[in-house]
C-alpha cells in the first residue's frame, strides 16, 4: 500500500496539477500558534507539509529562515519538540509530514530513537540537509527500515555521474534545489532545466524544486519538468511580516490559497 507522500502525488498526477509544499520553521513563533499556522496551511490545500527543525548553526537557510529559527529556539523549538508538533498535527490532518533537519539533531537525538519516534508522531518522511548519500548509511537504513522516506536533494553543482548514487538513497521525491546560496529571494540557475530533465533519465520520482520561489515566479518554464514547488522563505517572509497572531494566521491562509492556485495545470505537459 502506497504511503502518503506517494498517495499524494498520484492525486497530483490524477489532477494534471503540480504539488505546493510550503516549509514552516516548527514552534514557530510559539508552539501553539505554530499548530494553527501548520494546520492553516493544510487547510489551504498543502499536498505536503514540511516541518523544519529549529537549529542553532543552519548551513543553508537565508536571514528569513533563520528569524524565524532565532524565534523558535527561544520559544523552545527542538527536534522533540517537532516531534510532538508532528503528532498533534497528524491527529487532525491527513496532510503528508516531512521533517526537514540538519543531521547534528539526530545524531544527539539517536537515529534509531528518531526513526521510531518520527513514525510514532506520524511523519511521513525526513530531508537531513547535510547527509550526503555516501555518509551515515545504518542513518540511511534505518530510516527506510522504520518506513520513513529519505528525500534527497540536488542541487545545479551536483555532478552528473553523482545523480544515480543519490537518487538510488531518494523515497517520497527528490528536492532539487534551485539556485546556489541559501534559501531566500532569488532566481533559478539557468541550468536547472537540464538538471531536471538529467534526473528524470535517473529516477522516476517526483521532482520538487526549493529555494528562490514566490509568489511572482514564472512557474511555466518547469511544467512537464517538476511535479512541485517548495516556498519557505517567502510564506516566512510575510508571517514576519505581521504584527500578531491572527495577522500571520491570515497571512498564512492567504499566501497558501494564492500560491497553489499558480500550480493549477502545472504539471500537465
Amino acid at each position: 500500500m502506497p504511503g502518503r507522500i506517494a498517495g499524494a502525488f498520484e492525486a497530483l498526477r490524477r489532477a494534471r496539477r503540480g504539488g505546493f509544499i510550503p516549509y514552516l520553521t516548527s514552534c514557530y513563533p510559539a508552539p501553539d500558534e505554530s499548530d494553527r499556522l501548520a494546520l492553516a496551511l493544510c487547510e489551504e490545500g498543502a499536498d505536503i507539509l514540511e516541518l523544519g527543525v529549529p537549529f542553532s548553526d543552519p548551513l543553508a537557510d537565508g536571514p528569513v529562515i533563520q528569524r524565524a529559527t532565532e524565534a523558535a529556539l527561544r520559544a523552545g523549538g527542538s527536534l522533540r519538540s517537532a516531534l510532538e508538533q508532528a503528532a498533534r498535527i497528524r491527529s487532525l490532518q491527513e496532510t503528508p509530514i516531512v521533517l526537514m533537519s540538519y543531521l547534528n539533531p539526530v545524531l544527539r537525538y539517536g537515529p534509531g530513537a528518531f526513526a521510531r519516534d518520527a513514525v510514532r508522531a506520524g511523519v511521513d518522511g525526513a530531508i537531513l540537509v547535510d547527509l550526503p548519500p555516501e555518509e551515515e548509511p545504518a542513518l540511511w537504513e534505518a530510516l527506510r527500515d522504520a518506513g520513513l522516506d529519505t528525500i534527497a536533494m540536488v542541487s545545479p553543482t551536483t555532478a552528473p555521474a553523482r545523480l544515480p548514487r543519490i537518487v538510488q538513497q531518494a523515497r517520497g521525491y527528490v528536492y532539487v534545489v534551485a539556485r546556489l546560496g541559501v534559501t531566500g529571494a532569488g532566481g533559478a540557475d539557468p541550468e536547472i532545466e537540464s538538471l531536471l530533465d538529467r534526473l528524470r533519465a535517473a529516477t522516476s520520482l517526483p521532482r520538487c524544486l526549493g529555494f528562490g520561489f514566490d509568489l511572482e515566479s514564472d512557474l511555466a518554464r518547469y511544467r512537464g519538468r517538476a511535479e512541485g514547488i517548495i516556498v519557505g522563505s517567502a510564506l516566512l517572509g510575510k508571517l514576519l511580516e505581521a504584527p500578531g497572531p491572527r495577522e500571520r494566521e491570515a497571512a498564512a491562509r492567504a499566501f497558501a490559497s494564492a500560491f497553489r492556485s499558480k500550480l493549477e495545470k502545472f504539471a500537465a505537459g
